[in-house]
């Protein structure tokens, strides 16, 4: 485009343009905007009107993106202009070539969408009134995506725009992916939502690609009122699927929003049994997810119980849900109910206690043996099979411990080599270097008198002499005797620690005898930060307990004893008079029978109305 004309255009000269040729009005920019493009765009009336005038067929003219001038006024929101383009001019004047330009609202640009769908996005509430009094079936017309401008009203959450394109009986309502209008009004707003609804009564049903309906949408983002609002609406969309098979109440109790589904139980009490793709109930989901308030509400239903030993397609009940995600409270909860069956198989015959017991590790941390304890305490049982099988499968679950055991001893002895590496080249690479002058100090530290220097010899050699420490004793991590290699695994783990710390502060104290002097705040910060992280990590690690491994043989003993294998019994008990933790505490044979004897009693006194079974005998208990 000529410059001048450019210029012009963009200033609103009407006198210039008028005056330019009809071949210089053809000429348009780099991105095929004409001189009415531009005017419609930055809303100069009288230039836009005298090009109206004299070049009526820009009006149909299309930029690189396919936009009109109409579509460019009605993006910006010219009211006058976007009149000029869609009303006066085809009546004012009897041309054929107006008569042609009549049809400009129906163009559509690249993307498929009209001057209305540009006014609806970006909020023209006035253009799209008059838009629609001029052409209202224009909010029929859907882009290239399939998105129609009453689901972008509801999408940007325009409240005035959704109740103008209403106005039209025939308006679309249909947006991306097979979404309707109202799948995006129940997340934006409630008042576009009850417009709808008022309008299209049925439009609470319709699925999108994925099956959801805007109930499902509504359930998910934990909004009671939108739920209520559509319930109140078509009470039966509660019962519809997605594709995963969740209903509405599945959603609900996948997200933890237990007032949606106190609501859906309230209109549709029967969808409490409704299920999945697998075959899992709204609880099911509940416990898999984690959600604790929705499963206390289900335990302290009466008219829920059946719900908290249904199984799914595979006969797994929440309870060997909880036991497989390894949520040791879900269990306790679960287990505090009368209702629950601690015992059943699922369809590869296994108990919650056979799935617990699978995956129990002799490790740092007993949140799956706890777990196994508890199932065992309220009377869940093995299935029924050859107690050697079990003792197999708990040593071979040993096994399995013992060679990461291994591997881990092999990355701790990397870790210690490293740091042993650097804390020697560091106690031979001194910050601020050594004196040179001639005299009895020769060869000495120049910063060996400031505290901070002081700070680093020790802790450089306490790292170093700590992380030797760590390689040496992994040696002993190979020993064909278990407590050996535990007790060294536990001791290096512990010294690596030291290690990393004192090697992190001399670090920091090098650098503060450096930086000091010259920044005594960024040699602070540095330090500190330095100091600090290894700290840190420290606190939020897991440090393992000191009588860890009593806990563990201590309540391994029951469950053996359960299963009448005196022999073992007798070896465990051996065994735990001869291993010591780092707090120096010894686990003799009175103090474990003291423990059985506690568990028993406790087994004992259980009053009878609780769900679990009191067993005869504790090798019944186990075996049957």
């Amino acid at each position: 485009m000529d410059r001048k004309l450019f210029e012009a255009a963009t200033s609103g000269d009407v006198r210039f343009v008028q005056e330019a040729s009809e071949a210089l009005h053809r000429e348009v920019t780099a991105d095929g905007n004409s001189v009415l493009h531009i005017a419609a765009k930055l809303g100069h009336m009288e230039l836009a009107e005298a090009l109206c005038l004299k070049q009526p067929s820009l009006m149909k003219s299309s930029n690189s993106k396919g936009d009109t001038p109409l579509h460019c006024a009605a993006a910006a929101g010219h009211v006058a202009i976007v009149d000029l383009f869609v009303v006066h001019r085809a009546f004012l004047f009897d041309d054929p070539v107006f008569s042609e330009v009549y049809g400009v609202p129906w163009m559509t640009n690249n993307a498929g969408n009209t001057a209305l769908h540009e006014a609806t996005w970006n909020g023209h509430r006035a253009v799209v009134e008059l838009l629609m009094s001029a052409a209202p079936d224009l909010a029929d017309v859907e882009n290239a995506t399939g998105v129609s401008a009453l689901y972008m009203a509801a999408e940007r959450g325009s409240v005035e725009i959704a109740k103008e394109l209403l106005k039209s009986p025939t308006a679309s309502d249909e947006g991306p992916r097979g979404q309707t209008a109202l799948h995006a009004a129940v997340l934006r707003s409630y008042d576009i939502t009850e417009m709808i609804l008022d309008k299209k009564p049925n439009s609470v049903r319709p699925q999108d690609a994925t099956k959801s309906t805007p109930l499902h949408f509504a359930a998910a983002n934990g909004d009671i009122t939108m739920v209520q609002l559509l319930l109140q609406s078509d009470s039966k969309a509660a019962y519809i699927r997605d594709e995963d098979g969740y209903s509405t109440i599945h959603v609900a109790a996948n997200a933890g929003h237990l007032k949606i589904i106190e609501q859906v139980l309230e209109y549709c009490p029967d969808s409490m049994g409704l299920t999945n793709n697998t075959g899992r109930n709204f609880f099911h989901v509940a416990v898999e997810k984690k959600n604790l308030e929705v499963v206390k509400y289900v335990l302290r239903s009466p008219w829920l119980t059946e719900l908290v030993n249904a199984q799914d397609d595979e006969g797994n009940t929440p309870l060997h849900l909880a036991v497989i995600s390894r949520n040791e409270k879900m269990v306790q909860v679960l287990l505090s109910c009368a209702s629950v069956n601690a015992s059943v198989m699922n369809n590869s015959g296994r108990t919650p206690v056979d799935l617990a017991s699978s995956k129990v590790r002799i490790e740092i941390g007993l949140r799956m043996y706890n777990i196994m304890m508890d199932l065992m305490s309220h009377g869940s049982r093995f299935s029924p099979q050859r107690i050697d099988h079990i003792r197999s499968n708990l040593e071979r679950k040993q096994d399995e411990e013992i060679n990461r055991y291994r591997a881990l001893a092999n990355n701790l002895a990397i870790i210690a080599v490293l740091i042993a590496t650097v804390t020697f080249a560091a106690a031979f690479t001194l910050p601020g270097g050594y004196k040179n002058n001639p005299g009895p100090d020769a060869g000495t530290a120049i910063l060996s008198g400031t505290a901070a220097f002081k700070a680093f010899l020790i802790s450089d050699t306490l790292a170093m002499a700590s992380s030797i420490s760590v390689a040496i004793i992994l040696i002993h991590s190979g020993s064909l005797d278990h407590d050996v290699r535990l007790r060294s695994l536990m001791t290096a783990m512990k010294l690596l620690w030291v290690a990393a710390g004192g090697m992190s502060v001399a670090f920091a104290t090098g650098l503060y005898v450096a930086v000091a002097p010259a920044c005594e705040w960024l040699a602070v910060l540095v330090s500190a930060v330095a100091c600090s992280l290894p700290f840190v990590a420290f606190a939020v690690t897991y440090w393992p307990s000191a009588d860890y491994l009593s806990r563990v043989k201590v309540g391994m003993i029951p469950l053996l004893d359960q299963m009448g294998d005196s022999r073992t019994r007798s070896k465990i008990l051996g065994q735990l008079g001869r291993r010591q933790m780092s707090s120096g505490k010894r686990c003799n044979d009175s103090f474990v029978r003291l423990q059985i004897y506690h568990m028993k009693a406790a087994r004992d006194r259980r009053p009878d109305n609780m769900s679990f079974v009191t067993p005869a005998s504790s090798k019944e208990s186990l075996c049957c």
